[in-house]
């Protein structure tokens, strides 16, 4: 599919009038008469985690307390950035995935290359939840041409609900570490040592001829140990009732587990510029966290807005692609 090259460049709707859902709101900028030095200081107070006591001294040596320039950035954080759209059409290879907090939900994360697009605070990752985020990708102008995300069963439906026809390329990453976690470093069993031998490779496929070889080999694992895979064990319960379970019940989901995803996991063959893991969200999320546990003490509403600011604040950094 040819993707033409013309690409928009991010424009901000909003930022000095209008605040989420077009109400009428104030920036501390405007307050305060001092804005543009305290956004980059909030900024950086965001994204460097640098203490409000150094930016006082540095920002501000004269005037503002550390309570006054605190106060400021409690301000910003009462009210979420507003969205940035594109000017024309933008086509892009998604890659998505989510983070859970302890207490507060999760943060969904949608990213082009090395710039976050879209991002949403949500309960937990839910398939109406995607549906609405891939609809409001579409409405700031991009066009997805493929997503790489988990095997989770939410996303999974959203995409073939939204995007039908385009590829959707499972994380070769979460799916090698779901697989080591059932099998162990160290299977006690020969089946199980031999299917952790085909998942050390799933990430390290290059070419179309090496996964042809791969598969051949996941397909003479599955008929050489079928019978392995399948034993089950019978037992009575106290009540008299018959029940079974499958024996070897790690090494048959570990297996399950690369079998039902065999058509998903190869397509960044096929579509160059699709990737085939999610680790560049996730290091995302891991430096996340860390600005997060900088800034103990917030409410709930005012760690949300602060992923917002967060990711705003990192769109700016980077051009769209």
């Amino acid at each position: 599919m040819a993707v033409p090259a013309s690409v928009g460049e991010p424009i901000e709707t909003g930022l000095k009038d209008t605040g989420v859902n077009g109400v009428s709101r104030r920036l501390p900028g405007r307050k305060y008469g001092r804005g543009i030095c305290t956004k980059k200081a909030f900024r950086s107070w965001i994204l460097e985690g640098t203490t409000v006591s150094f930016l006082n001294n540095t920002v501000f040596p004269s005037g503002s307390s550390e309570k006054t320039l605190r106060r400021r950035f409690h301000d910003f954080l009462d009210n979420p950035p507003p969205p940035i759209y594109q000017k024309q059409l933008v086509y892009v290879f998604l890659k998505a995935d989510g983070t859970y907090w302890k207490r507060w939900g999760c943060t969904l994360a949608y990213k082009v290359e090395q710039k976050v697009i879209f991002w949403d605070c949500v309960e937990k990752e839910r398939y109406f939840d995607y549906i609405r985020n891939l609809g409001q990708i579409r409405l700031r102008n991009y066009i997805v041409l493929g997503i790489t995300s988990d095997k989770h069963s939410s996303i999974v439906s959203a995409v073939k609900t939204i995007h039908p026809d385009i590829p959707h390329q499972y994380c070769l990453v979460h799916i090698q570490r779901r697989c080591q976690t059932l099998l162990t470093r160290n299977p006690q069993t020969e089946a199980g040592q031999k299917l952790l031998e085909i998942v050390k490779f799933v990430n390290k496929i290059p070419n179309h001829d090496e996964k042809e070889i791969w598969i051949r080999w996941l397909f003479r694992f599955e008929d050489r140990y079928s019978d392995f895979i399948n034993q089950r064990t019978y037992a009575t319960t106290d009540d008299g009732k018959r029940t079974w379970w499958y024996t070897h019940r790690n090494v048959r989901k570990a297996f399950r587990h690369l079998r039902n995803s065999l058509d998903n996991m190869f397509l960044y063959l096929d579509h160059p510029g699709l990737s085939k893991d999610t680790n560049g969200l996730e290091a995302e999320f891991t430096y996340l966290k860390e600005r997060i546990g900088k800034h103990r003490g917030l409410n709930r509403e005012r760690k949300m807005n602060l992923v917002h600011w967060y990711f705003h604040f990192k769109s700016q950094e980077t051009k769209t692609p």
